[in-house]
């Protein structure tokens, strides 16, 4: 209740208080004296200042303490800004010309830092009085002229002009360049030392700028790139219907627009810069500027409280026709801004160019951070590959109007939005320059390169509608096989993992589609239609683990069981058992009980469990036989709780959790090294592309050939890779990821790797090739047939072989005397099941081992008699069939066609 009442008693007070525009007031007459002279303020305007300020002092000592303490730095950073622009209004090109490099090491004789440097002296240097552009603040300005002459040099290396700095502005008589940056652009950068050295130790950022809780002269600085080369993404953003300034030109309407006529807008860019080569981290900043559409050229700058970019941006211009036009575009559009802020109620403190991206400073909590100057000059277009003849007019404006406005007018290609790079921070000292020619070779980069923003959507649009497509693919392979993998034999032998890591994989595309599609406007449909494909997958796939689950739950528990015996028996002694209790006869010498009396409880009989299929009297009779001994006894019974299973909502969470877990990791991986990200990256692929691996497994493990149809391991493998594939091969990707087809080949071969096993253990037998020890034991339903083992060991109970007649043909008969020069012969019988004949090999009684495992093994043994074996199965109960026969018999039932004895499941 006492919060409510503060709060409402702040309203009321912020209400009531002489509004905003009135301090505006006194800011913009001291605007306007600025503009006028600078220094001599009228009379009548320092009358109203003061009477404007008793006023608010006033009220500040009465009830508006609060208030004013926490929007008295919105205040002060409006009149800075005020001050700076009237600065910006008045002052000349070349009013702003610091010292060179060559004379910023000569001793100079200490003067008052508040005295204003003589403009007139050219070897003094000339400054302007604004944040960061003064001389006592100790930026490194003498690099500024190096700045500029590089800016010179990317323009020269990009259209051929002369070497004098006027031929910059003209390039011709047509447009040779995209009008609107709109886009985004990456590439690789490297880092140049700046003209002097400048250490965090030598600014007094108190002194700076004043007001604000700075850390110590120690403190690191947040965006100093340190490394010797990194990468760097640039989102260029530009309003066609923004502030714009165009020259107007004398004569008649008619006359032609001459190229030296200036246009210029305004332009913004958030800047990603990632150092590789030192610390790795990712910086990212906001910066303001221009764009000088018929130059091809943009200039950039950051601002912030001890560094006012936008304000002094002309005077950092390469030369006076963009220190002109920007000059008279900045002060129209800067103080229509100021205007609107002063004319709010509620001041925000922070800065309209604020650099952070997100917009938020504290003031009590000042993290110093290097400032940025970007040149950035853009290359001509290539008409041939658009489709259209160089030189042609209004092909650039036609170009633009329908990237913006579609109405599908054939063009062959759209162009590329290619730019070069030249940045230098002030304080900091240090240039990064985009490696490209002719400085760099065409191995090492490009300068930057990327697309238009309609580009852009539109390739997003297409990567969003083709991944639905995927998705919808492998909703139906996965329908098709679940409609397969109907009955418990034919779920029992997926692997429950392989499953799991198709669900998680498919639960994260739905979850990052579903966090798209909510801040998503141009692409709102793609994202839907993917979150739509997704959402069934998920389903279909939950349903299907859930189908596993349950019929390898029992398999499980009891597995469980089996290590909790195992681990109780090897931690206790066995102790003998109780003596059984006597029978309670009537003692010598006592009189025998009452008919009334309650007669002892007679001990309960064990349980006995006698299967469907069993005789029951045959059972009975072999308990007879075996003796008493055979039937165990109350007293050696021991009733063990069963162990709790696990229940599939618990499984369900774990599934959550794993993919909550996963997508952190992936968001906090844009700002780790490169290396460990390009690990990270490569170890997530590598594990979700292991989804086969653990089929392999459970093959092994149930001695199971195949659980899945070629249609669908094959289907899913290349719908699964097919998204890696666009990232790691595709240069110009929707997320600007660098390719790496090294890495997407290992990635390939792993997953081809793992279907050539399991058309191996398809073909050959799942535990071909691997130790007996290895895997535990299972009934192998395609065993050598041996003569004297037909009623031995070799093929399970004493039983005799269903022998049928069979005729032959010429061929037959070959076939049979080859097999008998092995000491082999063929038997024949009929398939219970198809009720066709059978022709399986058998080895002769006596067969040598070398001619069963030399000649013999062609057809025993070896790779060839694996084949051969494929023909038929054996059953436990020694029955035999189709292959092809028993295991569509075994999709439906595991009992023996026959005799309907238990199976073990395939």
């Amino acid at each position: 209740m006492l919060v409510l009442v503060v709060l409402v008693v702040v309203v009321v007070v912020v209400l009531a208080l002489p509004p905003l525009p009135l301090r505006a007031n006194a800011l913009i007459l001291r605007g306007k004296a600025a503009k006028a002279g600078g220094a001599v303020v009228v009379a009548e305007a320092e009358a109203a200042v003061e009477a404007i300020e008793a006023v608010l002092s006033a009220a500040k000592r009465r009830l508006t303490f609060v208030w004013l303490f926490l929007f008295e730095s919105a205040f002060d950073a409006i009149l800075m800004s005020r001050q700076a622009h009237g600065i910006l209004n008045s002052t000349v090109w070349g009013d702003f010309s610091p010292r060179p490099a060559d004379d910023s090491n000569k001793e100079e004789p200490k003067e008052d830092p508040k005295k204003e440097p003589e403009g007139n002296d050219a070897a003094m240097g000339r400054y302007l009085n604004m944040t960061g552009f003064r001389e006592q603040d100790g930026y490194a300005w003498d690099g500024l002229a190096l700045f500029q002459d590089r800016c010179h040099e990317a323009t020269r290396n990009v259209f051929a002009t002369g070497t004098a700095k006027d031929d910059d502005w003209d390039h011709g008589p047509a447009d040779t360049t995209w009008q609107n940056v709109t886009g985004t652009v990456h590439g690789e950068w490297a880092r140049k030392p700046g003209a002097s050295v400048r250490q965090a130790v030598g600014y007094n950022l108190t002194s700076i700028a004043p007001g604000f809780m700075w850390p110590g002269p120690h403190q690191e600085w947040a965006r100093n790139i340190t490394g010797a080369y990194g990468n760097i993404l640039l989102r260029l953003e530009e309003d066609s219907n923004g502030a714009v300034y165009e020259e107007k030109t004398e004569g008649s309407a008619t006359t032609t627009v001459s190229r030296k006529v200036s246009l210029v807008r305004e332009a913004s860019a958030v800047v990603t810069i990632q150092d590789e080569a030192n610390s790795a981290i990712s910086w990212n900043m906001r910066l303001h500027g221009v764009h000088w559409p018929r130059q091809g050229a943009l200039l950039l700058s950051t601002t912030s409280d001890k560094f006012a970019g936008i304000f002094g941006l002309p005077h950092l211009a390469p030369g006076a026709d963009y220190f002109n036009s920007s000059q008279k575009l900045l002060g129209k559009s800067v103080g229509e801004v100021l205007d609107q802020v002063e004319n709010s109620r509620f001041a925000d403190p922070n800065s309209p160019w604020a650099s952070n991206v997100e917009g938020v400073e504290d003031p009590w909590a000042m993290t110093p951070q290097c400032e940025y100057i970007m040149y950035l000059q853009l290359h001509p277009i290539d008409h041939r590959s658009a489709g259209a003849r160089p030189g042609k007019a209004g092909f650039i404006a036609d170009l633009e109007n329908e990237l913006r406005y579609p109405t599908g007018a054939p063009i062959k290609r759209i162009p590329d939005l290619r730019m070069s790079l030249v940045a230098w921070s002030p304080d900091c000292s240090f240039y990064l320059e985009s490696k490209g020619p002719p400085r760099y070779p065409s191995a090492d980069g490009q300068h930057l390169v990327g697309m238009k923003q309609g580009v852009f959507l539109y390739r997003t649009k297409l990567w969003l509608l083709g991944f639905a497509a995927i998705v919808m693919g492998q909703v139906w392979l996965l329908k098709a096989q679940m409609k397969e993998s109907s009955t418990p034999s034919t779920i029992g032998r997926v692997s429950f993992y392989t499953a799991g890591v198709m669900l998680l994989a498919d639960g994260l595309a739905f979850a990052g589609a579903s966090a798209w599609s909510l801040s998503a406007t141009n692409t709102f449909l793609p994202c839907l239609m993917v979150t739509f494909a997704a959402f069934m997958s998920m389903i279909l796939g939950g349903s299907f683990l859930s189908d596993v689950y349950r019929v390898q739950e029992p398999e499980w528990r009891n597995r469980d069981r089996e290590r909790e015996q195992r681990n109780a028996a090897s931690s206790t002694t066995p102790s003998p058992p109780p003596p059984a209790p006597a029978p309670h006869a009537p003692q010598p010498n006592t009189l025998p009980l009452p008919v009334t009396a309650r007669t002892p409880p007679r001990p309960p009989s064990p349980p006995i469990i006698i299967p469907s299929d069993q005789d029951i009297d045959a059972e009975i009779a072999e308990n007879l036989a075996a003796g008493a001994t055979a039937v165990p006894t109350p007293a050696a019974t021991t009733r063990q709780e069963p162990p709790r299973a696990t229940t599939f909502a618990s499984i369900t969470g774990r599934f959550i959790i794993l993919g909550t877990l996963i997508l952190f990791l992936s968001a906090a991986a844009s700002s780790w090294p490169p290396t460990i990200r390009s690990i990270y990256i490569n170890s997530l692929a590598f594990f979700y592309l292991s989804l086969w691996a653990p089929q392999i497994w459970r093959n092994v493990q149930r001695n199971s050939r195949r659980a899945f149809a070629w249609r669908f391991m094959i289907g899913q493998s290349v719908l699964r890779l097919l998204p890696l594939a666009y990232f790691y091969l595709r240069r110009d990707n929707v997320l600007f990821a660098d390719p790496d087809g090294r890495a997407f080949a290992v990635l390939a071969g792993w997953v081809w790797t793992q279907l050539w096993v399991l058309a191996f253990q398809d073909v050959l037998g799942p535990r071909f090739g691997i130790p007996v020890g290895w895997a535990p034991e299972a009934w192998d339903y395609h065993p050598v047939l041996r003569e004297d083992n037909e009623d031995g060991d070799g093929l399970g109970r004493t039983r005799s072989w269903s022998v049928g007649s069979g005729g032959g043909n010429v061929g037959r008969r070959e076939r049979d005397k080859d097999r008998e020069r092995r000491g082999m012969h063929t038997r024949s019988m009929d398939c219970a099941i198809c009720r066709e004949l059978l022709e399986v090999p058998v080895v002769r009684a006596g067969a040598s081992s070398a001619q069963e495992g030399g000649g013999g093994s062609a057809s025993a043994g070896g790779v060839a008699g694996v084949l051969a074996r494929r023909a038929y199965m054996v059953t436990p109960c020694r029955h035999i069939f189709h292959t092809k026969c028993l295991e569509g018999w075994l999709r439906f039932r595991l009992q023996c066609p026959i005799c309907r004895e238990e199976l073990p499941p395939l």
